[in-house]
């Protein structure tokens, strides 16, 4: 009888164990704490820990081992180590599931403390380089053959940009090569993130870009230096939620048009505007339209 009830109360927990892994990938919870790239293996290792919980309580094995006459692992169908076990490593993360955010509250974001240069970000300079946040053909790579195929390369490219339609706000025509890469949001805006505009500070050809172009980008609110401004956040990790890091733009607009909660959605419609502190560039994000937003399909920025 105890060890039956020594092996069920494991089983329950290696099967308990699997469970919490695959409802966080099934919900999409496991977005907000891990890297896409290693989702796939929480999925494997929650379908293991559950076949091996169903092998370890169905199929009857010895607990005694013994060899020349000495037996040992006699304590291996103790219930109350059983017991134990389970309530060491199942419930705490079984509460820590149920009763925990899926997201991150301002203090989180305070402590971790805002990243307005992305050459701080903890990333290897070889990812840098091989993804750009714009490709070097949407900065005139494709037009002009002296301009590189990397924006570091080619500092002072200048995309051939012209209006789709009359007026500034229009984003780039269908016949100019920035359009197939320069993503468009319904209304006809340039939808860029936080992280292209925080690029641009680095690189004068993603200010040349984005220069005189009413851009979209959604964040989360947090409260700024003064009534006027705010900051615009996204989380960034490199792996999972033990190394993300707050990202923030500075969003100035009129105080009537600034009414969200703390860490709310926003979508903020508006013109970037890059002034020089002298050998660098800090980027504000004059708004003509804050509103409420749901989030993005990835919360995340990777």
């Amino acid at each position: 009888m105890r060890a039956t009830v020594s092996r069920v109360g494991n089983a329950v927990t290696l099967i308990g164990l699997g469970l919490v892994l695959l409802s966080f990938y099934f919900t999409g919870r496991l977005d907000h704490y891990l890297h896409p790239q290693f989702r796939p293996y929480t999925l494997i290792a929650g379908f293991a820990f559950c076949f091996a919980g169903l092998v370890y309580g169905f199929v009857r094995s010895n607990v005694n081992c013994c060899v020349d006459g000495e037996c040992l692992h006699s304590q291996a169908a103790n219930p109350v180590r059983s017991l134990i076990a389970c309530s060491v490593v199942l419930l705490p993360l079984v509460a820590g599931a149920t009763f925990s955010r899926d997201g991150y509250d301002q203090q989180v974001v305070m402590n971790r403390g805002f990243v307005q240069d992305v050459n701080t970000l903890p990333i290897r300079s070889d990812i840098s380089k091989a993804n750009p946040p714009i490709p070097g053909s949407a900065l005139g790579a494709d037009i002009d053959e002296t301009a590189s195929a990397n924006p570091a390369d080619a500092p002072n490219a200048v995309p051939n940009a012209t209006p789709a339609t009359a007026g500034a706000n229009a984003g780039p025509s269908n016949d100019e090569g920035s359009a197939q890469y320069l993503p468009i949001a319904p209304d006809g805006n340039i939808a860029l993130e936080v992280t292209d505009l925080l690029y641009g500070e680095s690189e004068e050809s993603l200010r040349q870009l984005f220069a005189d172009k009413t851009v979209e980008v959604i964040g989360q609110y947090l409260p700024g230096s003064g009534a006027d401004q705010f900051k615009l956040v996204r989380m960034f990790i490199v792996c999972c939620a033990a190394d993300a890091r707050p990202l923030a733009v500075t969003v100035q607009a009129p105080a009537a048009m600034i009414a969200s909660a703390d860490m709310a959605w926003v979508r903020v419609i508006g013109r970037p505007e890059y002034t020089k502190n002298g050998d660098k560039s800090h980027v504000i994000l004059k708004a003509s339209k804050v509103e409420p937003t749901d989030p993005p399909a990835e919360a995340m920025l990777y």
